[in-house]
């Protein structure tokens, strides 16, 4: 199998739990460390505005928006089940569905106003960020599905390093346009992680089940 038990999983799902649950009760009672916390880093961020920032924030924030992150899914997906990865790419899928049912439910949980000076085209409550939810899951499942794939040492640190980068820049662009506070992109990373870490027990626990019925069926020709 791909994804394989791991001995640790108790404990980087406590971890992520622990600072999810951290992240998401300051939220909600609007703690003043908070506050100071995304003001430092929103004047860091908006400190420089226009040119090819601006240009790069843009585009980062659309090749991460929710419905590009189904697609970029639904794209790996593809891919698995004609390399015969078809468990893989059903977990691929029940990951970034479950994940944006998580994501739904903590935001009319939390039910946190947006920046005041966001677009109107950012819509819905602020925490967590959506964009950084999906396109941690997005990267997350390309690190655990994809690199194994990949031969070379050097090409799984480079697709690593480069969607690292990646994800931060989303982060920071959420934060440049106006559409978040830096502790909701902060947040939509624990739960992310504490999600794909959940995700990958399911996997374990059904995939040796799941197998026989997507064995290739043998036809006796008479």
């Amino acid at each position: 199998m791909i994804i394989d038990k791991d001995h640790k999983r108790g404990f980087k799902i406590t971890l992520g739990l622990i600072l999810s649950l951290f992240m998401t009760i300051s939220v909600i009672m609007n703690s003043g460390y908070l506050k100071f916390i995304d003001s430092v880093i929103i004047s860091s961020v908006q400190k420089s505005q226009g040119g090819f920032e601006d240009r790069l924030m843009h585009l980062c924030t659309t090749l991460a928006s929710p419905k590009m992150d189904i697609i970029w899914i639904l794209i790996i997906a593809f891919f698995l089940w004609g390399f015969r990865h078809k468990i893989v790419a059903i977990w691929s899928l029940f990951t970034i569905i479950g994940g944006d049912v998580i994501a739904f439910i903590v935001k009319n949980i939390v039910r946190r106003p947006r920046p005041s000076l966001h677009s109107a085209a950012d819509t819905g409550f602020s925490f967590p960020s959506g964009h950084v939810f999906g396109i941690f899951i997005v990267i997350s499942i390309i690190w655990i599905v994809l690199l194994p794939l990949i031969q070379g040492k050097k090409k799984q640190l480079l697709i690593q390093i480069v969607t690292f980068i990646f994800l931060i820049l989303v982060m920071m662009s959420r934060i440049y346009l106006n559409a978040h506070f830096p502790t909701d992109t902060l947040g939509a990373a624990f739960i992310a992680y504490t999600w794909v870490q959940i995700s990958q027990i399911f996997y374990v626990k059904y995939a040796p089940s799941l197998k026989d019925h997507f064995k290739p069926v043998k036809r006796s020709y008479l």
